[in-house]
């Protein structure tokens, strides 16, 4: 990440946006929300659905472009 980015500031913010999350308890209640997956490869989610809505804060429009912030 370059110090010139406009996006600089928004990457800043989501990770207080992340940590209110998890210390307010919503990442781990969605993941007891949330049926669990099996077999390799499955992820937390819980822990996915709060990482898109924060790439959804940071202007991902689109799954790809979530996957890419």
């Amino acid at each position: 990440m370059r110090a010139d980015d406009k996006n600089l500031v928004g990457h800043a913010g989501v990770v207080l946006l992340r940590k209110v999350a998890d210390r307010v308890g919503l990442t781990a209640a969605l993941t007891a929300a949330l049926r669990q997956g099996v077999g390799p490869g499955w992820r937390d989610r819980g822990v996915a659905l709060v990482q898109l809505a924060c790439a959804i804060v940071l202007g991902a429009r689109t799954v790809l472009e979530a996957e890419r912030i």
